[in-house]
């Protein structure tokens, strides 16, 4: 993966419970040299790994991870 790619984190609410503290989502921005992409990425501790998943970007160019909900953004170039 290519040092260029950036990493935001932003809030998401849990929809099962409204009084629940907002949980982390990454949102991950890559550009089309880090094609092919998978998640986890190669920064993520061994305890937050789950099985490679290789991600299918949409028309606006975002994909999201099924297993930890890791959300990825294609770059405009």
């Amino acid at each position: 993966m290519s040092k260029q790619m950036a990493k935001q984190v932003t809030e998401k609410q849990t929809d099962n419970n409204d009084s629940a503290k907002p949980e982390q989502v990454a949102v991950i921005t890559v550009s089309d040299s880090d094609m092919p992409v998978a998640c986890p990425m190669p920064d993520q501790t061994l305890w937050n790994q789950h099985p490679r998943v290789f991600m299918a970007f949409d028309e606006d160019g975002r994909a999201s991870c099924p297993y930890c909900g890791n959300r990825f953004q294609l770059a405009k170039s």
